[in-house]
């Protein structure tokens, strides 16, 4: 049985990261451009957008080797740190940072205190359309189908979403779980950002269980989560037992499921459980 476990989880994890790297791009970098569309005015969409073009979904050199995610080359103003790369001519002097998101703040930068820039901020921020035609009249790449590239991913990938959103959004739900073995739970679950905090208490026919419980975010809609807590088993003298589970988790609202296993810390017959269950989010 813990081979089969372990299995599970292995397959999981494999299927999660076997998601679009675009999709991976977008889950890692979006609450990052939604603050800057926060601060300075630029649509969320139009920083990923162009994100994934110029870095190729994080994976360009510019990108690996020196957090360059935008193609922004140095230019007469830059004192920091630099790398050489091919472009228009050989060995052209690029922008290096020492993490992505002092990319993604430079880029609000270079849009917003420059000139040539300033006729977009008279766009609305869900105007994306508007804002990807303007960056190609304003000179920001040399292609000639940049703004159709970037308008073409903010629609495939649902980018304009991220528009819409502010960083300071929390959500609070009160859920129902069912599942094996535990065929009913009741808990308050608390969204911050990336971080699932949860507060359940599940019932089966044998054992129950309280716990608290964490999930982040890795990417896309997938997370990894573990819980701490006791169970108790009436049939067994009434005895309480600390138990500790991992899992993995994929939401889609208003439903979380959800595959892990407890360990049980004790000597019970109950080494560890495995267990499944769907999750549904009665209200906000």
């Amino acid at each position: 049985m813990k081979i089969y476990i372990l299995s599970l989880f292995i397959f999981l994890t494999l299927f999660a990261y076997s998601q679009n790297k675009t999709e991976i791009y977008i889950s890692k970098h979006s609450l990052t451009a939604v603050e800057e569309m926060n601060r300075f005015g630029i649509p969320a969409s139009i920083t990923l957008a162009q994100g994934i073009l110029e870095s190729g979904n994080g994976e360009s050199r510019l990108a690996r080797e020196a957090n360059n995610h935008f193609g922004i080359k140095c230019h007469k103003n830059w004192n920091g740190k630099t790398i050489s790369e091919d472009d228009d001519e050989k060995q052209e002097c690029f922008r290096s940072y020492d993490n992505v998101s002092e990319s993604y703040r430079d880029h609000s930068l270079f849009l917003s205190e420059r000139g040539r820039y300033s006729f977009l901020f008279e766009y609305g921020r869900t105007d994306y359309r508007k804002w990807a035609k303007g960056l190609k009249k304003a000179g920001y790449a040399t292609n000639p189908n940049y703004s159709k590239l970037l308008i073409d991913l903010i629609e495939k990938y649902n980018l304009k979403r991220f528009d819409k959103k502010n960083t300071d959004t929390k959500e609070i739900y009160f859920a129902h779980s069912y599942g094996l073995p535990y065929l009913s739970s009741l808990g308050l679950y608390y969204f911050k950002h990336k971080s699932l905090y949860s507060f359940e208490i599940n019932t089966s026919y044998v054992f129950s269980d309280i716990n608290l419980g964490y999930n982040h975010n890795l990417f896309s809609n997938f997370s990894l989560g573990s819980n701490m807590g006791v169970i108790y088993l009436p049939n067994d003298n009434k005895k309480i037992y600390p138990q500790l589970s991992l899992e993995i988790n994929y939401k889609n609202k208003p439903f979380l499921f959800r595959v892990g296993t407890q360990f049980v810390m004790s000597e019970m017959n109950y080494e560890f459980i495995p267990y499944l269950r769907v999750t549904y989010f009665l209200k906000r």
